[in-house]
């Protein structure tokens, strides 16, 4: 049997003196998709730096399977906006280990920097300054710059901000070209519960009131999420699509 891409054991997330969540444990396996979702502050983002090994833990285990390579895709916000960094360049920060000795791009590189552009819809700026670029754009580069070296997971930070709803649509579609193709595992973040429970096999709920985790259909019971976000809410199924609703 295969080793889970990620194992999550008894996990507790936070800073020495404010703990951000009840322990967790959790496998993730090859391919899959897991959400992290929460209201400001839950700590969504200190999760998932953590499982990146990026913060230690107040307690409990993250183990990866030895080799997984991760891509990662901040906030297009985070981006410092002052360095004057080409969209072509940001690329091959992404491949910087796979670049010839001096760190010369080559023709392979290139074309490969033109094909994952062209799939973000952005290979037209290729050559524009990342500062210059929308929001939208901007991110769509991120993106572009995680996948480009093809890694095992994709682990973003709310990927779908500032993107216009026709391409947020076709970003869905992208994501499970890539995971038909490689057996890409996904990790998001996304503060919209209505859009991310449909897009994901396993769910990360950072609440006030505790943390829910486990197959995204198991988790959403109108009991947990009312319990964690101490508030009532109800949940329902519509052309095959979950729906919560807070009452």
């Amino acid at each position: 049997m295969t080793s889970p891409l990620l194992q999550i054991h008894q996990l507790v997330v936070g800073f020495p003196d404010r703990r951000l969540s009840s322990p967790i444990s959790l496998n993730i396996p090859s391919g899959a998709r897991l959400g992290i979702i929460g209201g400001n502050g839950t700590g969504k983002t200190t999760l998932m730096k953590t499982l990146m090994g990026l913060l230690p833990p107040i307690r409990g285990q993250v183990k990866w399977r030895p080799g997984a390579r991760l891509g990662y895709v901040p906030q297009e916000n985070q981006v410092n906006m002052l360095f004057p960094i080409r969209v072509f360049d940001l690329l091959k920060m992404g491949l910087f280990p796979q670049l010839p000795r001096l760190r010369k791009t080559n023709r392979r590189l290139t074309e490969a920097s033109h094909e994952i552009l062209s799939e973000m819809e952005i290979a037209h700026l290729a050559k524009s300054l990342v500062r210059d670029l929308s929001g939208g754009e901007r991110q769509r580069a991120l993106i572009a710059r995680a996948w480009i070296s093809k890694p095992d997971v994709l682990v973003m930070d709310e990927p779908f901000n500032s993107l216009d709803h026709a391409f947020k649509a076709k970003l869905d579609k992208i994501f499970s070209a890539w995971q038909a193709r490689h057996e890409l595992a996904v990790i998001m973040i996304d503060h919209d519960l209505n859009r991310i429970i449909n897009q994901v096999d396993y769910l990360i709920v950072l609440g006030a009131r505790g943390t829910l985790y486990g197959p995204t259909r198991e988790v959403l019971t109108p009991q947990n999420l009312s319990e964690t976000y101490g508030a009532p809410l109800h949940v329902h199924e519509e052309d095959g699509c979950l729906q919560v609703h807070f009452l």
